[in-house]
Order: structure tokens, then sequence, then C-alpha cells
């Protein structure tokens, strides 16, 4: 018979080995955690923009607007950062002081409503749908100066409805297409506006083209959980749980180091391999550059197939739903030359030499006829750079025009 003192000895022991094994568990995350925060994961300089909230960056824009009104120069650097949608896999802008997004993530002028919107949109084949990222969403400029709006101001006998949203590539943009075709919208005519975020999308990640993990996952830093674990299973959180230990990183670190950043590598499929390296996803979403300069060609062959089957795709919808198709390729602020918000280093940086290489075999396919796409991408540089972006990448209002007068006159011409 087990006596009082075994029991109380026998529990006295258990709290014993407990305590100890907490306190090292303990001790070896927090050494991990020191480790880590000392040992980051590399990531490549990209000090190469000038703040637009910088003193040089706003006398910059109070040229471009006009204006000294400093808080109103705040309130267009402040756009709304892109949200998860309650229910879908999609993203949508926020309202904000001078942006308005309303039904369906819509980016709306200034004299638009909701009851105007769903007026407009339950008109069959009256419309022109507009598909592209920030630049087209017009992140930096008030609702009446993004290109979307300058194209209704220009073409009163049309409305162009702005579906842009940050961070958005052509994947994302269809996916949204297809989703408004089978709500029942018919437009008459859809716009793409694509060709920066294709090359960063794609060229972030180790996964195929069609597999790339959404940029929006990252930004938002919904984490690791949705993108790695799937369904929130019983199973599915207690790795979640596992993996959110310091160790389990530095574990995992070392089972998956690098030996060389420029090792040539075979994009994963997602439906084979799944999203299950997180460390090797974040390595790549914050060195692409250097780990893409030296195959440059190959991205721009992953790029230009891509944006190839990808028209095939759309233009095949557009004859069954009754729709004209049009494929623009846009300026790209980070190739100006003179650009206002670039900094003299970023022209010798892997960022230029990636963007610069693919840019150039992007063009040369369209004007040999291999993407039937309309090239706008020197429509600024041909107008004159200065005045034309309000930070890196946005186009400013005057950039907008620009942009709006050529997407016209390529979307009119036979």
């Amino acid at each position: 018979m087990i006596t009082t003192q075994e029991i109380t000895a026998f529990f006295k022991t258990t709290c014993v080995i407990v305590a100890i094994t907490l306190l090292l568990f303990i001790a070896i995350n927090t050494g991990a955690q020191l480790y880590l925060d000392r040992h980051p994961l590399s990531v490549t300089d990209t000090r190469f923009f000038l703040d637009e909230e910088s003193s040089e960056g706003i006398a910059i824009r109070k040229r471009i607007f006009n204006t000294n009104d400093e808080r109103l120069l705040k309130a267009y650097v402040d756009a709304p950062g892109i949200r998860p949608h309650t229910v879908l896999h999609f993203t949508e802008g926020a309202a904000r002081p001078h942006y308005t997004v309303g039904l369906e993530g819509i980016r709306y002028l200034p004299d638009w409503s909701d009851n105007f919107v769903r007026n407009i949109l339950s008109q069959q084949h009256t419309q022109t749908f507009v598909f592209g990222g920030s630049t087209t969403f017009g992140d930096g400029v008030p609702d009446n100066s993004t290109v979307v709006a300058r194209l209704n101001a220009i073409d009163e006998e049309k409305t162009y409805i702005n579906f842009g949203i940050q961070a958005y590539d052509s994947i994302r943009e269809v996916d949204k297409l297809v989703y408004l075709l089978r709500k029942g919208y018919r437009p008459a005519s859809v716009i793409f506006i694509d060709g920066l975020n294709e090359v960063t999308t794609f060229a972030r990640s180790p996964y195929e083209l069609h597999d790339s993990p959404r940029a929006q996952g990252l930004i938002l830093d919904r984490g690791q959980v949705p993108l790695v674990f799937g369904v929130p299973v019983k199973e599915n959180r207690l790795l979640a749980l596992a993996y959110s230990f310091p160790v389990s990183h530095l574990i995992y670190r070392y089972l998956h180091r690098k030996n060389d950043i420029n090792d040539v590598f075979i994009r994963k499929s997602a439906n084979v391999h799944g999203l299950d390296d997180w460390l090797e996803l974040m390595h790549f979403h914050y060195n692409w550059a250097t780990l893409h300069k030296n195959r440059i060609d190959e991205l721009a062959d992953e790029i230009i197939h891509y944006y190839k089957e990808n028209i095939s795709f759309v233009r095949q919808l557009g004859e069954t739903f009754g729709f004209t198709v049009h494929f623009i390729y846009q300026p790209i602020g980070l190739l100006e030359s003179n650009q206002e918000f670039l900094l003299e280093d970023f022209y010798a940086s892997d960022y230029f030499a990636v963007y610069n290489g693919v840019d150039s075999r992007i063009r040369e396919a369209i004007s040999a006829g291999l993407l039937i796409m309309q090239d706008c991408s020197r429509a600024i540089s041909e107008a004159g750079v200065q005045g034309s972006y309000v930070d890196a990448t946005h186009y400013s209002p005057r950039g907008n025009d620009i942009l709006a007068s050529c997407i016209l006159q390529s979307i009119s011409s036979p």
C-alpha cells in the first residue's frame, strides 16, 4: 500500500521535474530569441527612395499639388491600407479622407454614392471595368485625380470603374473579374493596367507563378499560420503553437540554411510542396532582387509566358461574356531617369537591374507582336517625368493625366 509520505515524495519529485523542464524550456527559448534578434534573416538594403514625408519630399509634393497645406499633403499620403475581405480570399481598400472606397472595393469619384454605383453596375454592357494595383487605385492622390478618374473626365461618354487594389497583380485581378462575372455583372469592356507588380510578385517567391503566395498575406502580417498551416484544425493549431517558439525557428533555420544566396532554384509547385518553408518564403520576399539578378532572362521568359496565357484566357472570357479586353503595360516609376523620389544609389542596385532587364524583354515582346498589350510604359518619360510622381512608384495627377490619355489613344486605335 502506498503511503502518504510516498505520494508526497512523488508529487514533490514531479513538481521539481516539471519546474526544471519549464525553466529549461524558457531558458532555451530566451537564448534562441536573443540569437535570432542578433542574427536576423538577411535583408537586402532597400533605402533607395526619398521619403515623401521628408522635408525634401514635402517640398516636391507642395509643387506637385500647388499647395502649402501640409495637413492636406499628409492626408494624401495616408492612403488606406489593404484589408482582408470578411468572407472571400480577396482584399480591398478602406475609406479615409480623400479615399472613398465602397461597393465591391471600388474607389469612387467624389460625387458617387452607393446607390449610384449599384445603378451603373446593374446596367448590362455599359461600363468599363479597370483593374490594376496601387497605381490604378491611386495611392497618393485624391478621388478625382486617379487614372480612372481622369479617364472619366476625358471620355465623358463612358463610365470607367476603378477596381484597382493595392499590391494586386494580374492573377488577383483576373480572379476578381471572374468573381464579378459570376455575380452577374456584365461590363462593355475591361482594362488591365499592369507591369510593376508582376515582376515583384513573381520574383519574390520560389513557387510557380500561379502558385505565388499573395503578397497581401505578408503585407497584412497574417503570418505563418494561415499561409503555412491551412485549415485551423486541432493538429494545425498544435503545429502553429510549436512553430511559434523561438527555438523552433532556430532549428528550422539551421536545417534549411542556404549556402549560397545565388543558388539556382527550380520553381516549386504548391500542390506538391505546399507552403511549409516559411523561412524560405521570407528569404525570397526580402531578397528577391539579389536572388534573381543572375537569372533576369529566365524571369522575363516566365513573365512573358504568363502574360500570353493570361491574355488568351481573358480574351476568351470576353468572347463568352460579351466584353472587349485591353491590356496596358504601365509606366514604371522605378525605371524613370531623373525621377525625383529615386536616390542615385538605386540605379546601381539589383532591384533596378531586375526591373530594367525584365522591362526591356517585355517591351520587345510587345513590339514584336508576341504580347497583345498596348505599351504606355514610356508615356510619362516622353511627356516629362518631373512632377509626374508622388513617390517612387505612384503617379501624380499630372502623371495620371498622361497615362489616361495614352490609354484612350491606345484602346481607340484599330
